[in-house]
């Protein structure tokens, strides 16, 4: 079976159920999160090989060019929708639950809406690709989701320490990420206006 860029990029589709699995299992079993993460990382590793291996093979695609943002928010939105019923979100107090929510409540919607600009698009024939401030939020909200999952780890006694700083490492990065897709979010609007007139 030959090796394209745009099958490396369907295997970060396929790897979020079994990610989503040892989330969940991760107050059943104790190291279910380091199976979690491990998966997790070669989901993140796709996104990074898709692309380059594209360019190196010459086989830059209009389909890959929509395939790979699909298929990041799929990624994404699935390994958040997993922590927010894994708690992660929601474990710190009344503060910082409803500053979480309101980067939830930013973040989904944003990712459904530029799915909605990208379909548009598609119909006229208009292929949207990844700007650099989505692609920068991509890569917080990847790094952030890893620490997350770090977190999640109960581990001994000592550990305490190290596991909230994962859990506050993995905050700042979300918050971050959130501010970057508001800004790309308005980036592909503008951009894009034309398109969107009917």
């Amino acid at each position: 079976m030959k090796i394209t860029a745009n099958k490396i990029t369907m295997i970060r589709i396929f790897l979020v159920p079994l990610i989503l699995v040892f989330i969940f299992l991760a107050e059943a079993w104790e190291y279910s999160p380091f199976i979690a993460l491990f998966v997790y990382l070669l989901g993140v590793l796709t996104d990074t090989v898709d692309g380059q291996f594209a360019r190196k093979t010459k086989t830059v695609t209009s389909l890959g060019k929509f395939l790979d943002p699909i298929s990041d928010k799929i990624f994404v939105n699935g390994i958040m929708i997993a922590l927010i019923f894994a708690g992660v979100f929601f474990e710190k107090g009344a503060v910082l639950h409803y500053v979480n929510l309101t980067c939830i409540t930013v973040m989904l919607p944003r990712e459904f809406a530029i799915s909605a600009i990208r379909q548009v698009a598609a119909d006229k024939r208009v292929i949207i690709a990844a700007d650099k401030y989505g692609k920068i939020k991509t890569v917080l909200t990847f790094i952030s989701f890893g620490f997350f999952i770090l977190w999640l780890y109960k581990g001994p006694d000592g550990y305490a320490a190290v596991r909230e700083a994962f859990y506050y490492c993995g905050l700042v990065l979300f918050y971050a990420a959130t501010a970057l897709s508001i800004i790309s979010g308005i980036n592909y609007y503008v951009k894009n206006i034309e398109s969107l007139r009917f």
